[in-house]
């Protein structure tokens, strides 16, 4: 007699990538309280463990809670952006275009912001450096016209020692975002 015939759960195996969140195999940890709870709060949140240790699956969990709250939620995974051929510009610009995509997607808010507009604003400050061309954005503009919180989750992000260019600027300006306007980063890896 199987499990399912002897009315025990079924569950499904799953090796590598994020749970469903439904997934009955879910272990829930004191980490997803914490994370969430944290987030909440406003807080910058690391999350760090080895591969295949649950961090993608406590992310979209948490995502899903956060997102019923009314939080606008951004998930940017890093490896997304190419390989070390990717420019510094490209790589800052194409992070900037992800966020106005997923914050369209979940608010009104930069409704009028496409590529165009985002690429003739970038342009624009050209005498800038990258990344404070996106710091700057971040600022001056997301946190000015977007109403509701934001939380910006970065996945895979020891990638980015692999870019052609250092990425340590990134790294600290990202952890440094002003957060009057209520915007959570969260640094995973």
């Amino acid at each position: 007699m199987s499990q399912s015939e002897a009315g025990l759960p079924k569950f499904e195996y799953q090796v590598g990538g994020s749970l469903p969140l439904q997934a009955r195999s879910y272990v829930v940890r004191q980490a997803d309280e914490s994370f969430y709870t944290g987030l909440k709060a406003g807080n910058f949140c690391y999350v760090l463990n080895s591969r295949q240790m649950g961090k993608s699956s406590l992310r979209v969990r948490t995502m899903d809670r956060l997102q019923r709250d009314r939080v606008v939620c951004v998930a940017i995974d890093v490896t997304g952006g190419g390989s070390a051929e990717v420019t510094a510009e490209q790589f800052y610009f194409g992070l900037l275009w992800e966020i106005v995509e997923q914050v369209q997607a979940q608010s009104r808010s930069l409704d009028d912001w496409d590529f165009d507009r985002l690429s003739t604003w970038w342009d624009e400050r050209e005498r800038l450096p990258f990344v404070q061309r996106w710091r700057s954005f971040m600022e001056g503009v997301l946190l000015t016209q977007v109403a509701e919180p934001i939380v910006i989750f970065v996945d895979e992000i020891d990638s980015v020692l692999g870019l052609s260019f250092r990425a340590d600027d990134f790294l600290r300006r990202f952890g440094s975002v002003i957060t009057d306007g209520w915007m959570c980063r969260v640094i995973s890896g």
